[in-house]
Formats: structure tokens, C-alpha cells, sequence
């Protein structure tokens, strides 16, 4: 019979007393000397306070008495005597839940303790680099080369741009916008950008071919950047910054287990696999090793397959098979070299990982105590189990997925000079183009993984409808609705198995929300 002697639970207390403490809080239980000894086992303060950091939820006042914890303990302890930490399900939990969190222990020592917070010059070189000049262009576009050459015929004579179209006799079919209003050089297509990087104020360049038309462009004004400008984008260039360190103490990181652990790529072996197969002959020689992971040329072959219908059918930013291969093959190398690293430093036998995994590794053995001996004894009837799903929609359903063609900018006086073009009737792709020069992004998201504006104004609109400039923090939204999603159920046939007990006990509620 398992026994239980609670010790120096009273005096502890009556010490916090003394020393001015809420009996109330944790404080108390401080030190290393027992609070309890369980079937032998002797357990601390120190342990108790690590039970209650995973254990407790929010706005959960602490226990007056370490009752739950005693219980907890007892229960974690019958489970292992039933040795249930050999059922296959505990093993794989654990070893996942472990895998994960020692590679977040690894990039903690390896990389984020490393990483410094860039001085004020190096974000202004920055800044300098991917947000200014900002221009402001007179711009003028004809459709042929013939014409492109009569008007560049009249510039070289001296006349300005809008007197050269007019002496040209194109004024009717020429286009020109007088200004442009603030334009970032990243903003503008490479092509035109080129051509008027270097430009004084005043000076004028082209004819410069782009889509199908000829540009001539006169910079009005040229800004290089001032401190409000660059205030705007710190903490944009400050992630940046972080982002860059991250991945160069990364790939160093890579490079040292590199040496440590054995890494063999058959280049040539790899480069015969194809977007229609690979050599059958060869399907089962090894096309690459790390330590003693070994993939096949066949097993090589369909996680490429796999990755390239992901990638490689998108509208934007397809990749080439090329480009699959040589991704794929670096991410095998950089995931395996990682979690074998962390997984050979033991980070679940010392602090600050070894209080977390021990705490998972109990409660996931009540779990499988649950299992073996509370669940089968839970009786809960269909209908029982319908209401439940019935009260609680929210718990499963999601919003329906929308399709939205969506514009962000921090560019608040394009931004704004641009919605008065919208709602002045203009088309939402053909205005917001100087926002987006690459193309304006379409999604298909759930309406919660949107910013909140976005979201709110979504509310209010129907299939075609475009917005006006929607402001979160310091970035405007401009978006267009194409298609809304109904709200989806994830339907009660599918899940009825598993609601059984949470239908049926808010104690099963309680330690699901737990797990």
C-alpha cells in the first residue's frame, strides 16, 4: 500500500509568518529541505515551486496547502509502477515533445545568446540601403521606339518634358503623370530605377523600355532620408538585423557539425534525380549520409517530388527543380546535424530544461493512467455528447477561408494620396500598382489570421468591394474582397470518440486543457 508522510508543511509556514511572508504565497517553500517524502521519495520546496510553474493557469490563486501536488505526484508514480511508460504513444509524445524543445535549448546557446542589438550607424546604413532615395517623377510613357525617338530628338535640344510630347505631336497618346508624389527606390521597377539612381533633381533619363512601353522620367524632387524617415523603420531594421545574425551563427553552427558528425552527399547521384524519376539501377544507392541517417536515391526522390508540387506549381516565386534539390539537401543536413546535436547534450537531465520535461513526462504518464483506468469507466450517451458539441460552437468551428487581394505599406502619403484615387472610382490593381510594382499578393486565409483592422473592415464587405486605407499600428491595409468563407464545422462524427470524456467530467476537461 502506498504510503504518504507530510512533513515540516506546518513549520515552514509558521517560519514565513515569522519572517513577514503571506503564508499564501510560494515564498514559504523555498530551500531544499523535505515538504514531503512519497512512497520513500523525498520532495522540496524547490520541486513543488517547479510542479506549480507548469502546473498553474492564469489568475489561479496559489494552494494553501500542497494537497494537489501530493495527489499529482501519487498519480505519476501509480502510473509508472503500472509501467506505462512503455506504451508506445507516452514514448513518441515524449520523444517529440524532447526533440523540440532541446533544439529550442540548442539555438538558445548556440545562437540567440550571441546575437547583439545593432548600434544607431549600422540601421542607418541600413535604412540608407533598402528605403532611400525617395523620389518624386515626372513621368511620361509612349508605345513605340519610333516615337520614344522623336521625343528624345527634342530633349536633346533643350526643351523640357511636357514641351518635347507637345513638339512631338503626341500629346493626345502619350501618358503622363506630372508627379508621382514619394516613391521609394525599391518601390520603382529595377529597370526605371536604374536609370534615374544617380539623377540630380532636374535631370531627366530614358527612353527606358519597360512592359511593352518606353519611360522617360524627370526627377522633381530626391530625398536621401532624414530621422523622422528612418524612426519609422527602427524596429523593422532592428528585426532585420537580428534575423541576419541569427542565420550567420546558424550556418557557422552547421558548419562545426559538419566536421563533428559525418556528412556524405553524392552530388552526382543527385543531380541524375529528375523531376520524371531517377535511374532504377541506382534507386537504392545511398545519395546521402549524416551520422548514421542514411537516404536512398528512391527516398531522395519522393521527398523531392513531394516538396517540388509545393513549391514548384505556385504562381508566385516557383521554384525550378534545381532549386528544390539544392533547398531540400541543405534543410536534410541543417535539421538532421541540429536535432542530433541537441538530442546528444542531454539537455532533459540538467535545469532549465530538466524541471519542464520532468513535469511533462509525469503528466503525460497520468494521461496514459487516465486512459487505462478512468476513461473506460466514463458512460456518456450520445446525447450527452451532442449537447456538449452543440453548446460550445466555438470550440469547433473556424470562419470560413476568404480570398482577398491585399496591399501593406508604411508609406502613409502615398498610401493616402492613392485611397483618394480609389474612391474617386479608380481600379483597385491599376491604382495601389506603385504600392506593390512587383503585383499585389491574393491570399486564401482564415479571417483570424488577419490583423485586426483588416478583419473588422471584412465585416462589413461583399465579393468585389475594395477598402480604403486601414490603419493598424503604422502599417495601412488596402484590400479587395474576391470570395468569403462560411464558418466551418469540423463535423460531430469525427470527433464524437474523443468528446466522450470531456462531455462526460470538467475534471477530464481540466487535465486536457493541462496536456
Amino acid at each position: 500500500m502506498q504510503t504518504l508522510i507530510v512533513k515540516l508543511f506546518m513549520l515552514l509556514a509558521a517560519i514565513s509568518c515569522w519572517l513577514g511572508l503571506p503564508v499564501s504565497a510560494p515564498a514559504f517553500l523555498w530551500g531544499d529541505s523535505p515538504l514531503v517524502t512519497i512512497n520513500g521519495n523525498d520532495f522540496s520546496g524547490d520541486d513543488y515551486f517547479n510542479w506549480w510553474r507548469e502546473w498553474r493557469e492564469e489568475d489561479l490563486p496559489t494552494p494553501e496547502s500542497p494537497d494537489d501536488f501530493i495527489d499529482w505526484m501519487l498519480l505519476a508514480q501509480e502510473a509508472q509502477a503500472m509501467q506505462l511508460d512503455q506504451n508506445a504513444d507516452y514514448r513518441k509524445k515524449l520523444a517529440v515533445f524532447l526533440k523540440v524543445r532541446s533544439l529550442m535549448q540548442l539555438k538558445q546557446d548556440e545562437v540567440s545568446v550571441h546575437t547583439r542589438m545593432p548600434d544607431d550607424k549600422s540601421l542607418w546604413d541600413a535604412y540608407r540601403k533598402e528605403h532611400t532615395p525617395l523620389f518624386n517623377l515626372h513621368m511620361l510613357t509612349v508605345d513605340s521606339e519610333e516615337q520614344a525617338a522623336v521625343v528624345k530628338r527634342f530633349l536633346d535640344s533643350g526643351q523640357g518634358l511636357s514641351a518635347a510630347v507637345v513638339a512631338a505631336g503626341l500629346a493626345k497618346t502619350a501618358e503622363e503623370l506630372a508627379a508621382s508624389g514619394p516613391l521609394r527606390a525599391r518601390q520603382i521597377p529595377q529597370p526605371l530605377r536604374q536609370a534615374i539612381q544617380d539623377l540630380p533633381v532636374g535631370g531627366i533619363a530614358g527612353p527606358v523600355t519597360f512592359g511593352h512601353v518606353w519611360y522617360f522620367l524627370e526627377v522633381l524632387e530626391r530625398d536621401e532620408g532624414h530621422e523622422a524617415d528612418f524612426a519609422r523603420f527602427k524596429d523593422e531594421l532592428i528585426r532585420d538585423d537580428l534575423k541576419r545574425q541569427e542565420n550567420e551563427l546558424t550556418f557557422q553552427l552547421v558548419e562545426r557539425l559538419k566536421q563533428k558528425y559525418a556528412v556524405k552527399i553524392d552530388d552526382e547521384l543527385i543531380g541524375r534525380i529528375t523531376p520524371e524519376g531517377f535511374p532504377e539501377e541506382e534507386a537504392e544507392d545511398v545519395a546521402m549520409q549524416v551520422a548514421d541517417t542514411k537516404i536512398s536515391v528512391r527516398g531522395m526522390y519522393q521527398v523531392l517530388a513531394k516538396e517540388h508540387k509545393l513549391r514548384g506549381s505556385s504562381q508566385r516565386n516557383a521554384e525550378s527543380f534545381d532549386q528544390t534539390r539544392k533547398r531540400v539537401v541543405n534543410d536534410i543536413v541543417v535539421q538532421t546535424l541540429t536535432g542530433l546535436e541537441a538530442t546528444n547534450r542531454h539537455y532533459e537531465e540538467s535545469p532549465p530544461l530538466k524541471e519542464t520535461y520532468d513535469f511533462y513526462r509525469r503528466h503525460r504518464l497520468i494521461k496514459e493512467l487516465e486512459k487505462a483506468l478512468i476513461l473506460p469507466a466514463v458512460k456518456v450517451d450520445d446525447g450527452a455528447v451532442a449537447a456538449y458539441y452543440k453548446a460550445h460552437p466555438e470550440d469547433f468551428s473556424r470562419e470560413g477561408l476568404v480570398e482577398l487581394a491585399i496591399v501593406e505599406t508604411k508609406e502613409i502619403a502615398l498610401a493616402k494620396q492613392l485611397e483618394k484615387q480609389l474612391k474617386a472610382g479608380g481600379e483597385f490593381f491599376q491604382v495601389l500598382h506603385p504600392l506593390a510594382p512587383a503585383g499585389i499578393e491574393t491570399r486564401r486565409v482564415p479571417v483570424d489570421h488577419l490583423p485586426p483592422a483588416v478583419g473588422q473592415a471584412l465585416k462589413t464587405m461583399s465579393p468585389g468591394q475594395s477598402s480604403g486605407a486601414l490603419e493598424d499600428g503604422e502599417t495601412l491595409y488596402f484590400i479587395k474582397l474576391i470570395r468569403e468563407g462560411e464558418r466551418e464545422f469540423i463535423p460531430l462524427e469525427s470527433i464524437r470518440t474523443d468528446l466522450r470524456p470531456v462531455a462526460g467530467s470538467p475534471v477530464q476537461r481540466r487535465a486536457g486543457a493541462a496536456a
